[in-house]
């Protein structure tokens, strides 16, 4: 079959109803009723032959071949974007989407202001399309190999040969007790390195247990994929670990954290700028690059 605008239309109904959790969220987004977004769905369920979901009683949920067709869309996606782009560069314009994985729990971070970065890139693109995913690591690095986003900001993972990545930022992190653990109570002259490490301890399952340089003696008894699972985790005052500082600081405010160690032993975590080596940067790109890097300072070991 060969694809008209109307089965693009399709398709982006298709891929917002997915995306926004089914027809509720997908009229919200679009603006649309529940029976023109099925008048859409079936049309493009009648042009490529098969059913792409299933609606009943028990919900909304894809078939088979329709996750395909959605996992397949994000290519077509990130060409038409890209298409965009280099229309509008040959027209010495900044236009078309911007879609940017950035890893979570980095929003009350001071030092890395994502929110005056996108007010940046939507004040100077004013058809500017924005797509914004925060998520852990591991699900950006797949969401960027599948096409579904363009640029990830992400800790370093071992990305292969087919991406390229630059060091923009350091987060600083310090290793944290809640007020149910031992070490909460414990004389300062009482935390020596070796103290500390006579404790259970979390990481971060995609660090290979960096953060912990400073205890190799350390037992590791859970790996975590998120901050936010870790800081639970560090809460039930069962094991010890790193946090960002920006992070932690709400509960060390209240009194359910402690800061265990040192100054000399904080963990400057670098943050990375990740993309395709295959995938031409487009204007909106370069310009969000830009403002990303104008606004974060690299060496923020001092903060």
């Amino acid at each position: 079959m060969r694809f008209s605008p109307s089965d693009l239309r399709g398709l982006a109904v298709f891929r917002s109803i997915i995306e926004n959790g089914g027809f509720g969220g997908a009229q919200l987004a679009l603006g649309m009723s529940q029976s023109t977004l099925s008048f859409h769905l079936k049309a493009l369920e009648e042009r490529v032959g098969f059913e792409l979901c299933r609606r009943g009683r028990r919900g909304f949920h894809l078939t088979e071949k329709g996750r395909e067709v959605y996992e397949a869309s994000k290519s077509l996606v990130a060409a038409v974007s890209s298409f965009e782009g280099r229309l509008g560069e040959l027209r010495k314009e900044i236009v078309g989407t911007l879609r940017v994985g950035v890893v979570a729990n980095t929003v009350t971070d001071p030092g890395l202001p994502m929110d005056a970065v996108m007010e940046a890139c939507l004040r100077q693109v004013k058809d500017a399309e924005i797509e914004l995913l925060v998520t852990h690591p591991k699900a950006l690095m797949d969401e960027l190999a599948r096409d579904g986003i363009d640029i990830a900001l992400t800790p370093p993972m071992r990305i292969g040969p087919d991406f390229r990545e630059k060091l923009f930022y350091h987060e600083m992190h310090s290793l944290y007790c809640s007020h149910r653990h031992p070490l909460f109570h414990a004389d300062p002259a009482a935390l020596t390195p070796e103290e500390i490490a006579r404790h259970d301890f979390i990481v971060r399952s995609y660090a290979n247990k960096s953060e912990i340089d400073f205890y190799p003696d350390a037992r590791v008894r859970i790996q975590s994929s998120t901050m936010e699972a870790q800081a639970i985790l560090i809460l039930s005052g069962r094991v010890i670990g790193y946090l960002p500082e920006h992070f932690a600081r709400q509960w060390e405010e209240s009194g359910q954290m402690r800061r265990l160690n040192s100054p000399a032993e904080r963990y400057a975590s670098p943050l990375v700028i990740v993309s395709k080596l295959d995938q031409r940067i487009s204007s909106i790109q370069r310009l969000f690059i830009r403002e990303l890097t104008r606004r974060c300072v690299l060496d923020s070991a001092g903060a």
